[in-house]
């Protein structure tokens, strides 16, 4: 009898050989980087791609290579197929189905979630645990809500202790976080980073960034309800563009509805405006669409040459995932949320990256973020994308480095903290959140209704100023003069009645300053991109639930007094408020109203709260809960 075993492995080999011949040569090498970095006692790698730079094409490859890495034995024996499994970490079902399908050619490789993983093991592994465990946006398993990973790690650690693992991330910052300290899960697996080089025509935040196609939004203007220079040149760019189009505009939650209403106003077709959601607050249930059905209002709108746009909030992380029609259709984005770099790159202008020809969308965000997401994407390609590196102290030391250049902070790594033999629990501290935007405007004490809509749209800071008027004007209409002010009905401000002392007088600032310095810091530190603490700016005391207040309220008039007896200065002068004037390029008026907007909370800050929290009251060490954080 002819022994054929031989020609047999080759005919398995030959098909594996097919597989790879459709993916891409950039994909392929980042794939085959990866695989040999997994040599030695080196059991996982995390490689670092760029958003829609095609991770399904490089997971395809990554398989096959696993499959022809089997002895001629092995790879001929058909209860053996199966060898790998692909884990996807968002809880998508759409997005599961994608996956399945474009992984289909590689027959070796089971497509599951972190929901039925375990079931799809003890279904389809029947004969062998997985040999090698992909895992897709890794990223996401790094906050503290991922209370779901924990079966995953409790697998790959204790349970299948041999087999390989690679994790995928979109966020290279966030794969150097996953990263830190030679080990991802604990010190007894080491752990590579590698990153994937895509092609010449790969069109990403860089090549956007060079060709002047992102525009930084910072101080007011980061709120796209709010009246602003870059506001209008937003909107007129999507008016003048010619033909079938569409734009993403992304508002923190609360405001979707208002930027429909603004845009309607602003000459915009209501009908193919649309807010892309499940349950949103403050946007009727008949007012939402979910992705499938935005893509059919999408594709009727071409079908007669009408601009559409879609709106989305903080909560929609990933945007909408575009096509290469959509992507070549963008006219624009508008990323009105303040978050971390992650975010930034994640949501609406990561979502514009890939392979297309369109080079002339304009996008609107936090600069600083997308050029620190830049930098850090040129360090790992010069020095990651030959090879997979183990150098990740060096790796860190860069991060750290481009963090401090562009003063961004580092990714929202969700850490939580749990103390040993603690006599006394700790009450979870008020989540630190970052400021959305702020708003300086005249009060127009002295006219009876004046217009606030040319300075902002946003309901919430209109209600505010309506608020602030009626505690300034007394019966007769006119403004009354007090050393104590008093503002009822609006719980959602925190106000603070600024007057001569309190202004600009040291003695008599608080401890973040005189209001004229805290002016200059708040105002300093969101003009220029960076965050700044909401809670900074609204200080308790007197019984106020700080965690219930959405607007800070400083209020610069004449009519403000101090209260304390023989006072040498205790109101502000004209001339002191003519300077405000000009320094906000606002009309002279006696009073003026600034207003700083609530955004998102601060998962890093959160936790470095309580982490300090817990240090001071149990003097005990800090844990991190942090699969990606060594143990």
């Amino acid at each position: 009898m002819v022994d054929n075993s031989l020609e047999k492995a080759k005919k398995q080999r030959d098909r594996v050989c097919t597989v790879l011949d459709k993916v891409f040569e950039h994909q392929k090498i980042a794939a085959s980087n990866a695989f040999a970095g997994l040599t030695g006692n080196t059991r996982a790698v995390i490689l670092a791609a760029e958003m829609q730079s095609g991770k399904s094409g490089v997971s395809l490859a990554i398989a096959s290579l696993q499959r022809l890495s089997l002895s001629d034995e092995e790879i001929v024996r058909q209860n053996l197929l199966k060898d790998s499994i692909y884990i996807m970490t968002m809880a998508d079902t759409s997005l599961l189905a994608q996956a399945e399908e474009d992984l289909k050619p590689a027959s070796n490789i089971v497509v599951s979630n972190l929901t039925r993983f375990e079931r799809d093991i003890e279904r389809v592994f029947i004969h062998q645990q997985p040999k090698l465990v992909v895992v897709d946006e890794c990223h996401y398993g790094s906050g503290d809500k991922a209370v779901r990973y924990e079966r995953l790690f409790e697998y790959i650690e204790k349970i299948n202790t041999n087999c390989k693992v690679v994790f995928i991330s979109a966020t290279p910052l966030s794969a150097l976080l996953a990263a830190e300290g030679e080990s991802i899960i604990n010190r007894d697996i080491k752990t590579k980073l590698v990153f994937h080089r895509t092609s010449d025509a790969y069109y990403g935040v860089r090549e956007m960034l060079s060709n002047n196609q992102v525009q930084a939004l910072g101080g007011k203007a980061r709120s796209f309800l709010n009246a602003s220079r870059e506001r209008s040149e937003f909107l007129e760019t999507l008016k003048k563009h010619n033909g079938f189009g569409w734009a993403l505009i992304r508002v923190p939650n609360g405001g979707a509805m208002a930027a429909k209403l603004l845009l309607i106003r602003n000459g915009f077709d209501k009908e193919n405006i649309h807010i892309v959601g499940q349950s949103l607050t403050g946007v009727p249930r008949d007012e939402l669409v979910n992705v499938e059905e935005f893509r059919d209002k999408y594709d009727e709108a071409q079908n007669f040459d009408n601009k559409v746009v879609a709106i989305t909030v903080a909560g929609f992380r990933a945007g909408i995932n575009f096509g290469p029609d959509m992507k070549a259709n963008l006219i624009g984005t508008w990323d009105s949320t303040i978050s971390n770099v992650a975010a930034v790159v994640q949501a609406n202008i990561g979502r514009a990256c890939g392979y297309h020809e369109n080079t002339k969308a304009v996008h609107y965000t936090n600069r600083h973020s997308v050029s620190a997401y830049a930098a850090v994407l040129d360090y790992l390609e010069e020095n990651c994308s030959a090879s997979a590196t183990d150098d990740i102290v060096g790796l860190r030391s860069m991060y750290e480095a481009i963090c401090r250049k562009y003063e961004v902070r580092a990714l929202d790594a969700g850490a939580t903290v749990s103390y040993a033999g603690a006599k006394v629990p700790i009450a979870k501290p008020a989540d630190v959140y970052l400021t959305e935007s702020y708003l300086f405007v005249p009060a127009q004490l002295s006219v009876i209704e004046p217009d606030f809509s040319i300075y902002t749209d946003d309901p919430e800071l209109l209600s505010t100023i309506h608020a602030l008027r009626s505690a300034m004007l007394g019966s007769d209409g006119k403004p009354v003069t007090k050393n104590k002010q008093q503002l009822r009905g609006a719980r959602w401000v925190a106000a603070n009645w600024v007057n001569g002392e309190t202004y600009d007088s040291l003695d008599n600032a608080s401890a973040l300053g005189t209001y004229h310095d805290r002016l200059t810091a708040i105002t300093a530190t969101l003009d220029d991109e960076h965050d700044y603490a909401f809670n900074d700016i609204v200080v308790g005391g007197g019984g106020m639930d700080t965690s219930q207040k959405t607007v800070a309220a400083f209020i610069f008039s004449l009519y403000n007094l101090s209260a304390r007896k023989g006072s040498i200065k205790p109101a502000m002068s004209q001339s002191e408020l003519d300077e405000l004037a000009d320094w906000f390029n606002m009309p002279k008026d006696d009073t003026y109203f600034f207003l700083a907007k609530r955004g998102e909370v601060d998962k890093e800050l959160t936790a470095k709260k309580v982490e300090m929290l817990t240090m001071l009251a149990n003097k005990s060490p800090i844990t991190e809960h942090n699969h990606f954080l060594p143990r």
